[in-house]
């Protein structure tokens, strides 16, 4: 694999062994960071989609869509289950 990668121009002189390594030790850093990011960009945005399935965060979503039935069919209807889900 050394032989591939040291044939392109800019890349080749990044893989050594001695780089291979130094990636090696901080591989486990960089997917704890990279998977900090992306759930810290799921909590900002707020997005829907995604976190509507998210174990405990998903439950905000059920609550907020549970208030809506109460505040346009009541609270004895969504009790009851007779409210429909426009």
């Amino acid at each position: 694999m050394d032989y591939y990668l040291n044939k392109i121009p800019v890349f080749g002189r990044f893989t050594g062994p001695r780089h291979f390594q130094i990636f090696k030790n901080v591989a486990p850093s960089l997917a704890l960071f990279g998977t900090s990011a992306a759930i810290y960009f799921l909590y900002v945005s707020d997005w829907k989609v995604t976190n509507a399935k998210l174990p405990i965060y998903g439950r905000k979503f059920d609550e907020m869509k549970r208030a809506a039935m109460i505040e346009k069919h009541g609270q004895q209807a969504v009790d009851e289950g007779t409210a429909s889900d426009d």
